[in-house]
């Protein structure tokens, strides 16, 4: 974990003096639910709980940005399994990905992103995963006449072979030692295999013991700290990031020839590569995997009250907000275009939940308006923190705590029990029923009340499938409410305008940019990158785009030199 706001530990103080918090479970919240992100919990008395940053967690504002992360920084960053995927297609130049890595043991949570340092270690049960695909891929590519003259680029020299495809494998030129070992190893190949083709055996070998190499593995960062990454080790950092796969050729000749050895000529690489279409693919995953917005696919709904949900609808709110983040990156939009965007993506399933109509599964763009402003007020959050039947004020309050403000733990501690909420009372709106339960009087006022309820009651205008609605079981709809940021509380009324606060504030663009800056980096944002992410703040207030903040992070030296071992 990255950057942490101080508002789970302020939570989990008030949960610790509560005894009968109330929450909502799962995508049914009243009771019925399955799925969803876990239970958030009420909170105490409004005099217990110390934050952080001192005093009491009832009164005041909540602290600022809190960078609480441990990064490691590693000089032996393992490939993730998609990395690794794509580095064997383009090495091998197979058709498509192999496929393979999904049987290989999953990598632990613990992080945001999927490409942290800290994820990225192999178990034994992985290390056997890659020996087993790199007997598999070996035999695929030196058995089949064709793959084997792709692989090999048609010549029949084992000295040419060994030196480019190692050159290729290791993402660096093979030293004179390691083309001795290898042209060795090729010999050998034919008493092995003994097939009758001491080529194909040698070929067969050679890529079975690179694909196994921690230099293919790994990707290697061997400065001594605070020194610059070499030319090589740049291009492979660069190319990981910004095309999710190993360097191609141009970029090698490129770190060869010292065009990786400057900052100048960094920008200049990274600024090509950020604007080809890989890099919105990868920002595309940034944005997914900060909202996990994979988590859609569990989405459940009461046919009875919502009969067109089905499995076809949740997957095509996750392709649309996918086609959201990748207009925005593509745009050269930033936070605040995610938080204010009118453009929405629909296609004939999903167009319906607008008010729209449209034909055929494919998306096409449209304007929404401004009362649906931002990613916040699109279907996909808003169904998927929404219950079986009525939109969940607490989890969409939670939603934007975890995604804006960058709080991450709402377990309750052991020995505290949260039960659903109440059954409605007659002519009693959700809102109420949520108040009566966590608001003012209750043992959740000072972490619901302050908190999560009054970011959450600004949707309460879209429904439990993310349909505007303009009454709420037969009463006026009331979407009022403050946060208490951490220059002070702010007042708003409605989605729209909870969008513009967040906007306009600091605090939401210093999380966006430790955000970005962890998934750059590749690593956990630590309390000594503070200054760095302040800037990448400002930037982001001043509407610099996600590509802009990107190029900032890699021009950085936090990206361009070994960090702190």
């Amino acid at each position: 974990m990255v950057s942490r706001s101080p508002l789970p530990l302020l939570l989990m103080g008030l949960l610790a003096s509560c005894t009968g918090a109330v929450g909502q479970t799962g995508a049914g919240g009243d009771g019925e639910g399955t799925g969803g992100s876990g239970r958030v919990g009420g909170g105490g008395t409004g005099t217990g709980g110390a934050t952080p940053g001192g005093g009491t967690s009832g009164t005041g504002s909540a602290p600022g940005l809190v960078l609480d992360g441990t990064p490691i920084f590693s000089g032996y960053v393992r490939l993730t399994h998609d990395q690794w995927e794509n580095s064997v297609r383009d090495l091998l130049q197979l058709p498509a990905v192999s496929g393979l890595s999904s049987t290989f043991t999953s990598d632990p949570p613990g992080s945001t992103f999927t490409n942290n340092e800290s994820r990225l270690y192999v178990t034994s049960g992985l290390w056997s995963d890659y020996q087993g695909a790199a007997e598999t891929l070996s035999q695929q590519v030196a058995r089949d006449a064709t793959a084997l003259s792709r692989v090999t680029g048609g010549t029949t020299v084992a000295a040419t072979f060994i030196r480019n495809f190692g050159r290729r494998a290791y993402r660096r030129d093979l030293t004179t030692d390691e083309e001795a070992k290898y042209g060795a190893l090729f010999t050998s190949a034919a008493a092995m295999f003994n097939s009758g083709n001491a080529f194909a055996d040698g070929v067969q070998l050679v890529i079975e013991t690179m694909l196994k190499s921690p230099y293919f593995i790994y990707r290697m960062e061997s400065a001594a700290t605070g020194q610059p990454l070499s030319g090589y080790e740049m291009a492979s950092k660069l190319s990981f990031l910004l095309r999710n796969t190993m360097p191609d050729a141009t970029l090698l000749d490129a770190a060869k020839a010292g065009g990786l050895n400057t900052a100048d000529g960094i920008a200049t690489q990274a600024q090509t590569m950020l604007d080809a279409m890989p890099a919105r693919t990868v920002f595309q995953r940034f944005h997914a995997e900060l909202f996990e917005i994979d988590r859609y696919r569990s989405m459940e709904k009461d046919q009875a009250v919502f009969p067109k949900f089905n499995a076809t609808m949740a997957a095509d709110l996750e392709t649309a907000d996918l086609q959201l983040f990748d207009y925005l990156y593509g745009q050269g939009l930033g936070f605040k275009d995610l938080l204010q965007t009118q453009v929405a993506f629909v296609n004939q399933t999903t167009a319906p939940l607008y008010g729209m109509t449209a034909t055929g599964t494919t998306f096409k763009q449209v304007a929404l308006g401004a009362d649906r402003p931002g990613y916040f007020t699109r279907a996909g959050f808003l169904a998927y923190f929404g219950t079986l039947r009525e939109p969940d004020p607490i989890r969409r309050g939670v939603g934007i705590i975890r995604g804006v403000f960058g709080a991450t733990d709402f377990a309750p501690p052991a020995g505290v029990v949260i039960p659903p909420l109440p059954d409605f009372v007659a002519g009693q709106t959700n809102r109420q029923r949520v108040d009566a339960a966590t608001g003012p009087g209750t043992c959740g006022a000072s972490c619901h009340g302050q908190f999560i309820n009054p970011l959450g009651f600004a949707f309460e205008r879209f429904d439990a499938l993310g349909q505007a609605r303009t009454m709420d079981h037969g009463q006026p709809i009331d979407t009022a409410g403050a946060y208490p940021f951490a220059d002070g509380a702010k007042s708003f009324d409605g989605a729209p305008a909870l969008m513009t606060l967040l906007a306009s504030q600091a605090q939401t663009h210093q999380t966006y940019a430790a955000h970005l800056a962890e998934f750059v980096l590749a690593r956990d944002i630590a309390e000594a990158d503070r200054g760095f992410v302040n800037t990448l703040g400002a930037a982001s207030l001043s509407a610099s785009s996600i590509k802009q903040l990107a190029l900032a992070v890699i021009k950085s030296p936090a990206f361009t030199t070994r960090g702190k071992q």
